[in-house]
């Protein structure tokens, strides 16, 4: 996304006056951030599901497979994401704030999901499929991975923003559309597997 990139700038070792220590303190700073946010968003979706409605049950696993199956629809056939969320990271707090702790608020925001660009269909797949099944450990399960996913390229690309490879991928990712498009075929397939493990759901837990 467009924070994702400008924030290997801002961490890498031209993007402050630290130098590398302070690159590698930022990005262990940033992980954590980074899955606190996504459990905060997709862990209280799940809290609030299960509030409303319960947990589980074959009409809520039923409807998280349909959300998961127009998500991976909507990703192969490479839809315009809407509703979109045109909001950047607030690059300010880099000035203002010790790095380590402002890379520790950008992993926040970027973990939260829903504060700044949504490159995919299936973040709004996932929150509703969090909500519908009710499931704590569920929500736990998708806020630590949706986190992860947000967080690591930044975090292993962010050290080498200075070096020929890590140009090289930062330049290959931004010029290349095929990239993008490839990424969002794989969201695509993995979308249907989680459609598919959703629907048997409910029969797996069955008592025998």
């Amino acid at each position: 996304s467009p924070c994702g990139f400008s924030m290997v700038e801002t961490i890498g070792p031209t993007g402050h006056t630290g130098g590398r220590a302070t690159t590698l303190a930022a990005c262990a700073t940033f992980l954590p951030g980074a899955l606190a946010g996504g459990i905060v968003t997709f862990g209280g979706l799940s809290a609030c599901g299960r509030l409303v409605h319960g947990a589980g049950g074959t009409l809520a696993y039923a409807l998280a497979a349909g959300l998961a199956l127009a998500a991976a629809a909507a990703e192969a056939r490479g839809g315009r994401v809407a509703p979109q969320i045109r909001r950047q990271l607030p690059e300010h707090w880099r000035r203002v704030i010790p790095m380590p702790l402002a890379a520790a608020l950008y992993g926040v925001l970027l973990g939260l999901g829903f504060t700044t660009f949504v490159l995919t269909f299936g973040v709004w797949a996932l929150a509703g499929i969090a909500f519908a099944v009710g499931e704590p450990v569920l929500g736990l399960a998708i806020g630590l991975g949706f986190g992860a996913g947000r967080a690591l390229p930044i975090v292993l690309l962010a050290p080498l923003a200075d070096r020929d490879a890590g140009r090289a991928v930062i330049t290959l990712m931004a010029e290349r559309p095929g990239v993008y498009r490839g990424m969002r075929v794989g969201d695509a397939l993995l979308l249907g597997a989680a459609a598919l493990a959703l629907a048997v759901a409910p029969a797996g837990a069955e008592p025998k």
